[in-house]
């Protein structure tokens, strides 16, 4: 009886270190696969931030409504001809800074 008792404590005992290598060869993966999710993900949303920082941190006062129509008709009256020059110059999304810079300033100016 005692023989028995001790021989189904051993089998437990060495059914421990068995079962944990089992679980240390499934776990492994599994935190490798998590470490490696995570670290993407906190890449993306570095990139985001470094994408979003130029927008994001402007103060209210430098924030203004956006232009009317008739604010940018009139400004392109003015502007037209060096638009143009800048668009074969520079390229369209640079003109297009361009331009608000000044159509936003000639709204100021009146």
């Amino acid at each position: 009886m005692i023989r028995d008792k001790f021989l189904v404590t051993v089998l437990a005992g060495s059914s421990l270190f068995i079962a944990e290598g089992a679980f240390a060869q499934w776990l492994n993966p599994t935190l490798d696969a998590q470490r490696w999710d995570n670290l993407r993900r906190h890449q993306q949303q570095q990139a985001r931030q470094a994408a979003d920082g130029n927008n994001q941190a402007r103060p209210a006062a430098e924030t203004s409504p956006p232009l009317t129509r008739a604010e940018r008709k009139a400004a392109w009256t003015v502007y037209e001809a060096e638009y143009q020059r800048r668009v074969t110059r520079d390229g369209h999304a640079s003109a297009d800074r361009w331009f608000e810079e000044r159509a936003r300033a000639m709204k100021a100016g009146s």
